[in-house]
């Protein structure tokens, strides 16, 4: 049942894309290029809807079990679960900063660029911390049973930007991030 691990390093390696295509779009904005700024809010919209309402919950589930049944790694574990909380928030700001600058509402060009920049590293050092530190150690203690007693708890939802079937409101954005 390490199948659950899988999936949550497939949604990182789903998630690395997007950050990338996040990162070309900060460095347009940083130059003052024009951007796809619709695109951008997408994005993050993206990222409220699936990484903060079920990858992170998902995460959340197997580093409790783990927590409540294993030694060690406990410090760091509850440092990401803590991040987990905070993510939420920095995604809401971001979003609102997006929608204003759609809307026109004056804001520094600069906040929106430093905001942008501290979300990306956020979001990355977020994954690297948990696939360096915890996947694996997560891989090597928990067994078969484990994973069957998490998965059983769990509800599958399908990634509405990088499954099998992209939602309507994503199509635009699956094919900058891709094509």
């Amino acid at each position: 049942m390490k199948n659950i691990l899988n999936k949550l390093h497939n949604d990182h390696i789903n998630f690395s894309k997007l950050l990338a295509f996040l990162e070309k779009q900060y460095h347009l904005l940083e130059d003052c290029e024009r951007l796809e700024l619709s695109s951008v809010l997408d994005a993050i919209k993206y990222m409220k809807e699936y990484p903060d309402y079920v990858h992170h919950p998902l995460e959340n589930a197997v580093f409790k079990y783990y927590l409540d049944h294993y030694e060690g790694a406990h410090e760091k574990i509850t440092e990401l679960l803590h991040e987990h909380e905070e993510m939420p928030l920095l995604t809401i700001k971001l979003i609102d900063m997006l929608q204003g600058a759609l809307a026109d509402v004056p804001q520094s060009r600069a906040e929106l660029c430093t905001y942008l920049d501290e979300y990306i590293s956020i979001q990355k050092e977020h994954m690297n911390e948990e696939e360096v530190h915890v996947y694996p150690i997560l891989s090597s203690k928990l067994d078969e049973n484990d994973w069957k007693k998490i998965d059983h708890e769990l509800a599958d939802v399908e990634d509405p930007l990088f499954g099998e079937k992209v939602e309507k409101s994503y199509q635009g954005l699956i094919q900058q991030i891709v094509g």
